[in-house]
């Protein structure tokens, strides 16, 4: 009795339309996430290179943020001592009117008791706070005070040099911040990028490799229906 053998064409060609269905969906789900690795799976070294870089992206954005806290306290810092300079020029003018030998009693009380005032203003200043904390402890820096005596020009501008020194300093500071700041946006700006070479999809590389898993899925899918169109033109023959 005849015997019709295992139809192989159409069992491999089952098999290849089967690969090419799975790495159409594979393709499919990269091209819809947007993410050419969705699981461990698809590329463990990747994956893991992937995490270790975004670790060192949030650590970068951190110094980052903590970089523009500092920047603003210091401009903070900055601003009061701006504040600082205005009132110790005024005190100056009063030291130099206290000095004139025309002056009465009342002139020197009067006078005297607008420089003790302003020394009052600084003190406050000097217990500014930022974000809950001591300004100047934050800035690294010592917190303004004022023992000028009215009797002492000197004293006055004395005060206003250290001042002004402060100021400086500060300034300094905060340059050396900004270079700071840019170095540390052009790294986390290239990590990210290269981290996005190693998980994010290239669309156009997979579009095409889509559509080659398609045109291999239609052509096995065809070769199925061919293979068992011949299986069946041989039973009929055989009747």
């Amino acid at each position: 009795m005849a015997r019709i053998v295992t139809n192989t064409s159409a069992i491999t060609s089952y098999k290849n339309y089967s690969r090419a269905n799975l790495g159409m969906a594979s393709s499919a789900e990269k091209l819809a996430s947007g993410l050419r690795i969705n699981r461990a799976s698809d590329d463990p070294a990747g994956l893991a290179i992937s995490e270790m870089m975004r670790g060192q992206i949030k650590a970068a954005n951190m110094k980052i943020e903590n970089n523009a806290n500092q920047n603003s306290a210091i401009n903070t810092a900055d601003g009061y001592l701006q504040s600082v300079s205005d009132i110790l020029g005024r005190m100056e003018e009063l030291a130099t009117e206290y000095a004139d030998p025309t002056k009465t009693t009342t002139d020197k009380a009067n006078l005297s008791a607008e420089f003790t005032a302003l020394q009052t203003q600084i003190t406050s200043i000097g217990n500014a706070t930022f974000n809950g904390q001591n300004l100047w402890t934050v800035v690294g820096a010592t917190a303004p005070t004022s023992g000028a005596s009215i009797d002492d020009v000197s004293s006055v501008e004395s005060e206003i040099t250290s001042n002004s020194t402060l100021r400086g300093t500060l300034g300094a500071t905060q340059s050396g911040l900004n270079y700071e700041l840019v170095g540390l946006e052009n790294y986390s700006e290239n990590l990210a990028a290269a981290e996005g070479r190693i998980r994010n999809t290239d669309m156009a590389k997979e579009a095409t490799t889509f559509s080659k898993f398609q045109i291999l899925s239609q052509s096995a899918l065809a070769m199925v229906g061919q293979a068992n169109a011949m299986s069946q033109s041989v039973l009929r023959l055989l009747g």
